[in-house]
């Protein structure tokens, strides 16, 4: 009597099962990093906006304080009696990734609002950034003008931008 022994031939690898549940384990993580990615991206681009107009306002304040009058144009050097303001030097102001330009939406020796303006159009949820003397803070989606003061949608708006 002969006795017989049926060896099973291992193979190795993969199912196209187990290769198709780590597809869609891998769609899903993706579908939540991405956008928590591009999310982030855009806060750090419009935290560069914030800064500009900031650095921007606490140079007004400073001509103010010299001048007894706010700037009524950026210039390369200060002058009280013509209204120049020295704000970015002899080079243009742009934000130091060329993302925004800094200029006045409005200016006179009492008041200002200061604009920072994308330079390529990409944030439509927020669009220019606005700072006035006063301190009040606004968007331009748009093109439309909003400012925190407007209504409690426009301060949650404002808030969304300026916030983190």
């Amino acid at each position: 009597m002969k006795l017989t022994i049926n060896k099973k031939k291992q193979t190795f690898g993969f199912t196209l099962i187990e290769l198709m549940i780590v597809v869609v384990i891998i769609s899903i993580l993706a579908s939540i990093a991405i956008p928590a990615y591009t999310q982030y991206v855009q806060r750090g681009i419009r935290a560069e906006a914030r800064a500009l107009l900031m650095d921007a306002s606490s140079k007004m304040e400073k001509h103010y304080s010299d001048c007894n009058a706010f700037g009524t144009a950026i210039a390369a050097a200060r002058d009280c009696n013509a209204g120049n303001v020295n704000i970015c030097g002899a080079a243009p102001c742009i934000s130091e990734t060329n993302r925004y330009t800094l200029g006045f939406q409005a200016a006179t020796p009492t008041a200002y609002t200061l604009r920072a303006t994308e330079i390529t159009p990409r944030d439509a949820d927020c669009g220019d950034f606005l700072l006035t003397s006063t301190g009040i803070k606004g968007v331009s989606p748009g093109g439309a003008n909003t400012f925190s003061t407007d209504s409690a949608a426009a301060a949650t708006l404002i808030m969304d931008c300026w916030g983190r």
